[in-house]
């Protein structure tokens, strides 16, 4: 399998890499010129406390991608997916297909362009950050799930897929997962607000009405039996706290890629293309929140996931 990852940042660096260390005949592309030339002249760097390793793995900008395309990863950020559906429209080979391994729910503007049966999901928690050009932080190993978006009895190409990239397992409810990976990723952006790391928002006492309510509207809203995972379980929410706490503390990522892109990076989060997908009346405060700290209006501090405790204390009387 010939397989380009498109996005080789945080996730698809971490995966590129090491796929590409078994052995595997892996291209990373990505949009950052600054980025693809340090892979190039130095190879792309792991760092953390997994292991630290560096692969000359093969890296090109999107423009040089060949005319043909016969399997794909995406790893994006979910803005820029429609970008990346594009780039592969006139080009994935006609029993070619793409997995997307991005937060959130994408597969829709990928299927739009290439077709149904040519889009392959995953869930992803593997924690990892960009930490500049050419340089990637692994920060754990988490759960990697593949599988068809359809769900059912995994298929070949789903098989070989969890061969290929690292840590993957295939699964027949892809979506479950996806859904649990919603209610799990509604908590980081309530605690992204804040200057915490993440262990501390799940962990205080204060923050716990938050973290429920949150969780609840994203629950509420899920079409398929949501999926556990990392000590995360949707029937137990008190206790998924506790344990998804302890999961973070073990972790040299204290802090969500959300509160990076926001204190860090400096640039847009994918609030936006996750509030397509959820809304409620929590979430969204949180959104008017994150917007708030993109324009300059606020910054992340405590204070924000304070004010956010008492609009939860208010609603729920």
């Amino acid at each position: 399998m010939k397989l380009f990852v498109i996005g080789a940042g945080a996730i698809g660096g971490t995966l590129g890499a090491r796929a590409f260390r078994d052995g595997h005949d892996v291209t990373l592309v990505d949009a950052d010129a600054a980025h693809v030339a340090a892979i190039r002249r130095d190879g792309l760097r792991i760092e953390g406390p997994v292991e630290e390793f560096v692969v000359r793995v093969p890296a090109i900008l999107p423009e040089e991608l060949p005319d043909t395309v016969e399997h794909a990863v995406v790893a994006v950020k979910s803005l820029h997916t429609a970008a990346v559906a594009d780039l592969l429209r006139d080009r994935l080979a006609p029993d070619g297909y793409v997995l997307t391994v991005q937060n959130g729910l994408t597969a829709d503007v990928l299927i739009e362009a290439l077709g149904r049966e040519r889009v392959l999901a995953s869930f992803v928690n593997i924690g990892a950050d960009l930490m500049a050009p050419g340089v990637v932080l692994q920060g754990n190993v988490a759960t990697f799930r593949i599988g068809e978006l359809a769900g059912g009895p995994v298929t070949p190409r789903v098989a070989r897929l969890a061969e290929v990239l690292p840590y993957a397992e295939a699964t027949e409810n892809v979506l479950g997962y996806l859904w649990g990976k919603e209610v799990y990723g509604a908590m980081m952006w309530a605690g992204a607000v804040s200057d915490l790391p993440i262990a501390e928002t799940l962990e205080r006492p204060e923050y716990r009405g938050v973290m429920t309510a949150i969780s609840e509207e994203v629950l509420a809203q899920a079409p398929v039996t949501v999926e556990g995972f990392d000590g995360f379980e949707p029937d137990d929410l008190p206790g998924s706290f506790d344990r998804l706490a302890a999961f973070n503390r073990r972790s040299a990522k204290t802090h969500s890629g959300i509160y990076r892109d926001l204190m860090v990076r400096k640039r847009k989060t994918e609030v936006d293309e996750v509030h397509k997908d959820i809304q409620g009346p929590v979430f969204d405060r949180v959104v008017e929140m994150i917007h708030d700290i993109e324009e300059g209006r606020r910054t992340c501090e405590v204070a924000n996931l304070d004010e956010l405790a008492r609009f939860v204390a208010v609603r729920t009387g």
